[in-house]
């Protein structure tokens, strides 16, 4: 199995061929705006299109065409930006605290005015600064009036990217400053694809990731490269199995103190979202496929809560969780009547 690579170390992006083009054409036009809100929900790879264009900006003349963003990886840009030494860009993130051993809540005040101080040197090499946002969803209030500063006088060739999974929460003068990218959900073929050329999952179990991935390439990779496939079997298993009153307890028994974080967070997200996909389906008339076909919008719903519930407490409370799976199996049993 290969090492999982980077947003920064990426040297391509799936599914953004049209999206690319189209900024190609705006940066051939010199209208590339300085800020910018690069959308979509975790894993969309906002930050691999965030990094592509910084390296088109920075060193223009090692991109290979005129309708993409790939540059040759062996330039200069492409070099220190997956070393995450270029010196004109500037990533503003969560810290990391020695002394607790946790990144911060939030992105502070303090690190959006070194971005501000940063964006107001001369470039290094005598081009472009780019600063990028990572993400625009955790600024304070305080931070995130300081950035609505930098946007509203930015220096000369710089460029601001703000990632965001929720840009409607971000502030609406922040929001009016910058144009927008939303990132589109990937075919699933291109996802299953991608897992198979990087050796992460083949077959049916890079189908059955990229189906759940919801069009989210990066959220892919990392569900297969944390065992995020055998998650999802034992998830299915599990539907089934409290659907017709077949057997939890074999399922439960795979879990352990042994099971990572996120092989549990894999297994309850695609528990709880198989149900509220099935709640949504039947709630608009559409035909419900697998294990969950004939169970009513509200059943779906009532399981949906009660097992995303289980989950919750139980976590807290730091149960087994091979408890916690034998209780949601029990419940889903008792709601869908297959007890």
């Amino acid at each position: 199995m290969s090492e999982l690579l980077q947003p920064r170390e990426r040297t391509g992006q799936i599914g953004r061929g049209d999206l690319e083009a189209s900024l190609r054409r705006t940066m051939a036009a010199g209208a590339l705006s300085h800020g910018w809100i690069i959308a979509g929900g975790p894993g969309a790879g906002k930050a691999t299109l965030a990094y592509r264009l910084a390296r088109a900006v920075l060193d223009p003349a090692a991109l290979r065409d005129a309708t993409s963003l790939d540059v040759n990886e062996k330039s200069q840009a492409f070099r220190l930006i997956a070393q995450d030494a270029h010196p004109d860009v500037f990533v503003a993130e969560r810290q990391w605290i020695e002394k607790t051993s946790k990144y911060q809540a939030e992105i502070t005040v303090e690190t959006i005015r070194q971005l501000t101080q940063f964006m107001n040197h001369t470039p290094a090499f005598g081009g472009a600064r780019v600063a990028i946002i990572d993400t625009a969803d955790d600024l304070n209030r305080n931070a995130a009036n300081a950035l609505l500063k930098a946007l509203e006088e930015p220096p000369a060739n710089t460029l601001l990217l703000l990632l965001s999974a929720a840009p409607g929460r971000l502030l609406a003068t922040i929001r009016s400053r910058c144009r927008r990218i939303d990132l589109r959900a990937v075919e699933k073929h291109e996802i299953a694809a991608l897992l198979a050329g990087e050796e992460l999952a083949t077959g049916e179990d890079a189908d059955r990731i990229a189906d759940h991935a919801d069009g989210r390439p990066g959220y892919a990779l990392s569900l297969a490269a944390d065992g995020g496939a055998a998650s999802l079997s034992l998830a299915h298993a599990f539907v089934e199995a409290g659907s017709d009153g077949g057997d939890i307890g074999a399922i439960a028994s795979k879990f352990s103190a042994r099971t990572s974080a996120e092989e549990w967070a894999f297994f309850i997200s695609a528990v709880t979202n198989a149900l509220s996909d099935a709640a949504r389906a039947a709630g608009r008339g559409q035909t419900v496929a697998g294990p969950l076909a004939g169970a009513t919008p509200s059943a779906l719903i009532e399981a949906w809560e009660r097992l995303s519930t289980l989950a919750a407490r139980g976590d807290a409370l730091n149960l087994d969780r091979a408890q916690i799976v034998s209780a949601m199996g029990h419940d889903l049993k008792q709601i869908l009547g297959a007890a």
